[in-house]
């Protein structure tokens, strides 16, 4: 076996035919990295010519001339094989070293065991733990089996959707019924799913940021996010979507919805005229009353939307990864004045369906925190994407090798100092 750089085109075609095929682990989030300030290098081992395990590394200085190395994502190679693992490893610690790296880091997109749609450990189900083992054996320090969020690192907890063997009747039936009901109210509505590109950015980026100040996180810069839309989308690795309700069109189903019911009033006060004590029509002059003052209602909540923000109307916003086998939910907002409209479902509706109709084998709902009590913090999260039912996955966890250790150390203590002042000139 040999260990050695590749090239850029060479690492691509490995990456997106292993089976454990992720966009970090990509020639786009190279790119995206490097329109960040990162730098990047592919690696692998190859065996007569054939490549059998890959890697793109990120690097940044950080101190005296040494980096921060990253392999997002972890190693593009079969896990199991240690022989292979040991091999590459061997060499990339010694690649490293001559490439003055500090410390490195990998979080591998690996699953620890099997899990079901409640999170319970599946019996008899596989178990990765001893590849936790072995990478301590070599050195590695792992960070733990960490629960919760944490904006400093990507989910070790995520919610996928299988989608080998299914389509769209048989996955629509197989959500619960708060999901079915949520997505048939997007239909009536007439809600639509638009394609955007970098040129609608800027309302993307208000939505996002109306989100993290509803939810209290940290939304990324502009910056970052003209980089992934040209990183990824304008390679097709990438779905832009807002969901919009056009109200001249929501005015026609308005209109449409009020006709049927005055025409089934008409009916029922006829029957009354005959039999003018039944309960039956009562009650259902009763219900087409209240329906109609409910059409009333909206209308007048459409001319309001219509004189503050136009005629399209966007209520919600998404991105989706896709590469590999597997389509992945990344970023979302919606504007909590539209809640009520239910424009995610129309959107995770849209997204399942593309999957199935490209051939994707499983939809990836990314991150939840691993917390299954319906008193965390991020419950309705983890809710809201058990409606579509999948499973729960856990991956392995971060893992830190320290090349230079006494280096780490001192680095690590001069940015406890650094903070610290940080700290107290904001204070002061």
């Amino acid at each position: 076996m040999e260990f050695k750089t590749i090239s850029e085109q060479e690492f691509n075609t490995f990456s997106l035919n292993h089976p454990n095929a992720n966009f970090w682990q990509s020639v786009n989030m190279a790119h995206l990295r490097e329109w960040n300030g990162w730098k990047s290098d592919y690696v692998a081992v190859l065996d007569e010519g054939n490549i059998q395990a890959a890697l793109m590394l990120s690097y940044r200085d950080v101190f005296l001339g040494y980096t921060y190395v990253q392999a997002l994502r972890g190693f593009l190679i079969d896990y199991h094989n240690f022989d292979l693992l040991d091999f590459f490893h061997e060499h990339l610690i010694a690649y490293l070293k001559k490439h003055r790296c500090m410390y490195f880091k990998i979080d591998p997109y690996l699953p620890r065991l099997q899990r079901d749609i409640n999170g319970d450990e599946v019996e008899n189900g596989f178990n990765n733990e001893d590849i936790v083992v072995h990478l301590k054996q070599l050195g590695y320090h792992h960070s733990g089996y960490l629960r919760g969020n944490d904006s400093e690192r990507e989910p070790n907890w995520m919610f996928v959707l299988d989608l080998k063997n299914k389509d769209e009747a048989t996955l629509l039936k197989e959500f619960d019924h708060q999901t079915r009901w949520s997505i048939n109210k997007t239909r009536k509505m007439g809600i639509k799913i638009k394609e955007f590109t970098k040129d609608d950015l800027p309302s993307f980026k208000e939505i996002m940021e109306h989100t993290a100040k509803r939810r209290d996180f940290s939304d990324h810069s502009y910056h970052y996010y003209e980089g992934l839309f040209h990183c990824f989308q304008e390679e097709g690795k990438m779905l832009a979507l807002h969901a919009q309700l056009d109200l001249n069109d929501y005015d026609e189903i308005l209109n449409q919805e009020e006709e049927q019911a005055q025409a089934q009033l008409q009916e029922t006060e006829a029957k009354l005229a005959e039999i003018t004590n039944s309960k039956k029509f009562n009650k259902r002059k009763k219900v087409l009353l209240e329906e109609l003052a409910l059409i009333e209602k909206k209308r007048t909540e459409a001319a309001r939307l219509r004189a503050e923000e136009g005629d399209v109307v966007t209520l919600a916003t998404a991105t989706f990864m896709l590469y590999g086998k597997e389509v992945l939910y990344l970023y979302s907002g919606a504007y909590d004045k539209h809640l009520k409209y239910n424009a995610p479902y129309a959107l995770q509706w849209y997204i399942i369906r593309y999957a199935l109709a490209h051939g994707y084998e499983r939809y990836n709902f990314y991150g939840i925190s691993g917390i299954f009590d319906k008193t965390a913090e991020d419950y309705g999260v983890y809710e809201f994407k058990k409606g579509f039912t999948g499973s729960v996955v856990e991956l392995v966890g971060d893992f830190y090798f320290f090349i230079r250790p006494l280096r780490y150390r001192v680095y690590m203590l001069l940015q406890g100092v650094w903070h610290k002042v940080k700290k107290d000139h904001v204070n002061g």
